[in-house]
């Protein structure tokens, strides 16, 4: 039986919308003894220095299963009202996606805590090898989604907090912000400091509900 094509599609970015609090590399860091050095790391800002960065925090994993890893990702901070709005998008009918550069299986593992499929991130391997994921690849991985679903591009909404979720913002057509300080180069983006995500999966629900919006 064929199933039916998703109603639109949200992206979520993870660390500081999806999640608050200490980020994902922090929740790594902090029983490995390597909290100091990982909050220095979160302050690069060239891709050069944070590639570099990401090598650095491999070598940390080292020795350490992705069981015992994701073991230490059970004390984050959800956002308020996430897991309540990933429910009621999927029960929607709506396609829900996780984007974000932190490492892949920490964000597969918040992924499957909310039933979600589909989510991107940097998958570091056991050799050293790394495929980083950067801002921009997050607009282009949502586009692949949008076309691969057949999905209007009126029904494409993405919810992030930072800089690196810019690109991914601008591809959507509904745009919420969550962080302190939006890109003002931003057009017709929703500002909403530290969301309820479940307020937000609201508001994304009525719009596609109000035909004057479709």
């Amino acid at each position: 039986m064929m199933q039916a094509a998703p109603r639109g599609i949200v992206v979520f970015d993870l660390d500081g919308t999806l999640l608050r609090g200490d980020t994902v590399c922090e929740l790594l860091a902090r029983p490995l003894g390597r909290i100091r050095q990982m909050r220095a790391f979160e302050q690069l800002k060239s891709e050069a220095e944070i590639a570099g960065a990401r090598q650095q925090m491999l070598s940390w994993y080292a020795g350490h299963t992705r069981e015992a890893l994701c073991g230490h990702l059970r004390t984050a901070r959800w956002a308020p009202g996430a897991h309540n709005a990933v429910r009621d998008l999927r029960e929607a009918g709506v396609l829900v996606a996780i984007a974000s550069i932190t490492w892949y299986f920490a964000v597969e593992w918040f992924a499957n805590q909310l039933g979600i499929d589909h989510c991107l991130g940097t998958d570091g391997k056991p050799d050293g090898e790394i495929t980083h994921v950067w801002g921009r690849d997050k607009a282009r991985w949502m586009n692949e989604l949008v076309c691969e679903y057949r999905i209007p591009d009126n029904r494409v909404a993405a919810v992030g907090d930072s800089s690196g979720d810019i690109e991914m913002l601008e591809a959507a057509h509904l745009r919420y912000f969550v962080g302190d300080a939006p890109d003002p180069e931003i057009p017709a983006l929703v500002h909403i400091p530290d969301a309820n995500l479940h307020l937000i999966a609201k508001s994304i629900l009525d719009s596609w509900a109000d035909p004057a919006a479709s």
